[in-house]
């Protein structure tokens, strides 16, 4: 009965150990008790979170794991590389600077770079090399101005220019006109039909070209021109005037968007007067050419012409305006372009 009783153990035992085994056989054969190695059945490197595509002087940046079915805890993981472009922090974390990788001239180029991961396996050490690639290209420059996407001749213009993907880097303007600026911020007041605007991100060595905007120069919208009698009221072609107590102010009104936008370069004046008497039906008779002075008024010159011509009730007043200028911030007299007819006046002497 005893001899039966001890078959019976045996038996359990053996069906047990053919029960649990094979358990105890694929546990030791995925797990590593020592902390300082890592086992793992099944090992898969991956490279993760990479950009596709990236603007030139932006860093590049991936992630290297190790995938595996059964990882042990302690032990390390190794990740180097032999590409010069790759920085490799943590073991895990790759980093590649791009600002130098386009040749002048290149707007965009496929990169590729390789790391290498080294770790420990129940079987020894395993390497395996990783590799990646992405495109780097060159910025667009992204430009505004105060008021117009066109700069204004002779005009204290203002500039920003931004680059996607650098808001946080410095950068580095220069015209061709010559001016050098560090930071976004560029006021320009050119007198050629157009200026480029280059870009450069500073480093520790020479300045990485990003790319270039260019503008075209424009005129200021026209100004308008006003006459004023003594009264300041407004005066038409064919009104009335004093001949007694003539006084004539012409007023050079600026665009009120170009006036509000560029306050300092919207200041207007017309510095001279060619004026004409013409009695009855004869031929007009010049009496001179004016110096307006700073508020471009006429009033003693005509008193004193009126009395050496004799002008008489009736006769009419030419008046050629010449010399429109605008005085910019810089205190530039630049001549204003303005038709013939906007720039003679009629009236009648009473």
């Amino acid at each position: 009965m005893a001899q039966g009783g001890g078959d019976i153990k045996q038996l359990r035992y053996r069906v047990m150990l053919a029960l649990y085994l094979p358990i105890l056989l694929y546990s030791f054969s995925t797990f590593d008790l020592e902390e300082q190695s890592v086992a793992a059945e099944k090992v898969e490197p991956i490279l993760v979170g990479g950009q596709e595509t990236v603007v030139l002087g932006q860093d590049y940046s991936a992630n290297a794991y190790l995938k595996a079915s059964q990882l042990a805890k302690g032990g390390e993981i190794t990740l180097s590389t032999s590409d010069q472009k790759v920085t490799v922090e943590g073991n895990e974390n790759i980093q590649i600077a791009t600002a130098e990788l386009l040749a002048e001239g290149e707007n965009e180029k496929e990169v590729d770079y390789s790391v290498t991961m080294e770790y420990s396996q129940l079987k020894g050490t395993a390497r395996q090399e990783l590799t990646g690639s992405f495109t780097v290209r060159r910025p667009e420059l992204v430009a505004t101005s105060v008021a117009t996407k066109s700069l204004y001749r002779q005009t204290q213009n203002q500039i920003r220019i931004d680059v996607p993907g650098l808001e946080g880097r410095p950068l580095e303007l220069e015209s061709s006109s010559g001016s050098r600026v560090e930071g976004r911020q560029l006021t320009l007041s050119p007198s050629s039909n157009n200026v480029t605007v280059r870009a450069y991100l500073p480093t520790d060595g020479e300045s990485v070209y990003l790319g270039e905007k260019e503008f075209a120069v424009i005129d200021p919208p026209r100004p308008e021109l006003r006459v004023l009698d003594r009264q300041g009221e407004q005066l038409a072609n064919g009104d009335n005037i004093s001949r007694a107590r003539p006084e004539l102010q012409f007023q050079v009104e600026p665009d009120a968007e170009f006036a509000k936008s560029y306050p300092r370069d919207a200041n207007y004046r017309v510095r001279r007067a060619k004026v004409s008497i013409r009695k009855g039906l004869q031929a007009s008779e010049e009496i001179g050419t004016f110096e307006l002075g700073q508020n471009s008024t006429l009033s003693r010159e005509l008193i004193r012409a009126f009395g050496e011509v004799g002008a008489q009730a009736k006769d009419r007043l030419i008046i050629q305006l010449q010399d429109v200028v605008r005085v910019n911030h810089a205190g530039q007299a630049i001549p204003v372009n303005l038709n013939e007819s906007s720039l003679s006046y009629s009236f009648i002497l009473s």
